[in-house]
């Protein structure tokens, strides 16, 4: 396994891996088998590098099962997709022929029908754009990108649902950035899922920070919040897909999920650090 080889020499040289490695394919007892894997250097106590540890899984059975999962999600949203956009449209032409006062019972009932199609279509398009980067589908359109402005937008997108709640936006940028080549659309999928996590816990009148700096080899974008906090025990599942931690819920438990397949999808990766009553920070280590 060639590979193996130039992982190993980067591992040595204290060079990071460009992104997760692939699945290895081997042949046991007859059977074909997937081994991940993970490579890590093994420091001395005066700081050098004196070896290196991989850690092998077989993940056979596992990946079988998740490649049935995506193959029916994608199946089932693509079912769904039809159906809902044919009520949508015979609701909004009955909307629009249909008067009712606005302070009126049947008027609050239109509202609810129509903010519960939303939820259904997010839901939808959510699912799929899942499917698409677990089963390789999605690919990236990388032009290059700068993360102050990236930040900016971000917070400019946010700026009026914030001030609704009193809450502040502040951007912090160490200067100066390297240019990142991205996928400005998905990056910005990305920033606006945790965005939107952040502004559904914090407190009114709270704060929530944008922060970039240049770290090594890679560029650091944060999104950290003064809310609730998220428990210890619970951090190592926020980024499985249909899982929702907190009390303030919404959604389907995909948008972290995204976050990370996402990252991973530009060879970067994304983490928490949160304390309950301190806050959380997301941070997503991006490639230069």
């Amino acid at each position: 396994y060639p590979e193996l080889d130039e992982a190993a020499q980067q591992v040595l040289a204290d060079t990071p891996l460009s992104g997760p490695p692939e699945d290895l394919v081997i042949e046991a007892d007859g059977e074909r088998r997937l081994l991940s894997w993970r490579m890590s250097p093994v420091n001395h106590h005066d700081g050098r590098i004196s070896g290196a540890v991989m850690v092998l899984h077989d993940v056979t059975d596992q990946r079988t099962f998740e490649r049935v999962r995506n193959e029916f999600v994608l199946r089932a949203s693509h079912e769904l997709r039809t159906p809902v956009t044919g009520m949508q449209m015979a609701f909004s032409l009955l909307r629009e022929r249909t008067h009712y006062p606005d302070n009126s019972r049947e008027a609050d009932l239109f509202t609810t029908v129509h903010e519960e199609m939303q939820r259904l279509v997010t839901l939808i398009n959510d699912l799929l754009n899942f499917s698409r980067y677990q089963s390789g589908q999605q690919k990236l359109e990388r032009v290059p990108c700068d993360p102050a402005v990236l930040l900016e937008q971000a917070r400019q997108r946010f700026q009026a649902s914030a001030a609704q709640n009193h809450i502040e936006i502040k951007l912090e940028l160490q200067t100066p950035l390297p240019s990142l080549l991205l996928d400005q659309q998905q990056m910005d999928r990305t920033l606006d899922n945790l965005l939107s996590n952040a502004l559904r816990h914090t407190p009114d009148g709270g704060e929530i920070r944008l922060l970039a700096r240049h770290h090594g080899e890679r560029v650091i974008l944060s999104v950290e919040d003064n809310g609730e906090g998220i428990p210890y025990s619970q951090q190592a599942r926020i980024f499985e897909p249909f899982v929702q931690i907190g009390r303030r819920r919404g959604g389907a438990g995909l948008g972290l999920a995204l976050c990370k397949e996402i990252a991973q999808l530009h060879g970067g990766r994304i983490g928490v650090h949160s304390r309950i009553g301190h806050g959380t920070i997301f941070y997503i280590a991006l490639p230069i």
